[in-house]
């Protein structure tokens, strides 16, 4: 197996489909494959369910590989959805520091 990708779609919303997951692993990378995974499966899709009006995937912004084939198959952004973190080490050192201010 050299890569995967998978798609999600509900009958109760017909009209939408989700590109789920797509992986290359990374001996097979840099050869085209991710983008023909997706394209392969968006063929699929469209011969299969004529219902699908709309195929949408996600993409974190540091996944360049997968920007470019999103972009050169024609997605667009449609939403962001940003995602933040933080060491728990920051969190405790913070906590604690509450935790002095309204001991009284």
């Amino acid at each position: 197996m050299a890569g995967f990708t998978e798609t999600v779609w509900n009958p109760s919303r017909p009209e939408i489909l989700y590109q789920d997951m797509t992986g290359v692993f990374p001996e097979y990378r840099n050869k085209g494959l991710g983008r023909w995974l997706k394209a392969a499966m968006i063929d699929k899709v469209l011969r299969e369910r004529p219902e699908v009006k709309f195929i949408r995937t996600e993409n974190a912004d540091s996944n360049a590989a997968m920007l470019k084939i999103n972009h050169e198959l024609g997605f667009k952004p449609y939403i962001s959805n940003p995602i933040w973190q933080i060491p728990l080490e920051k969190v405790e050192a913070y906590l604690a520091e509450r935790k002095e201010l309204y001991a009284d």
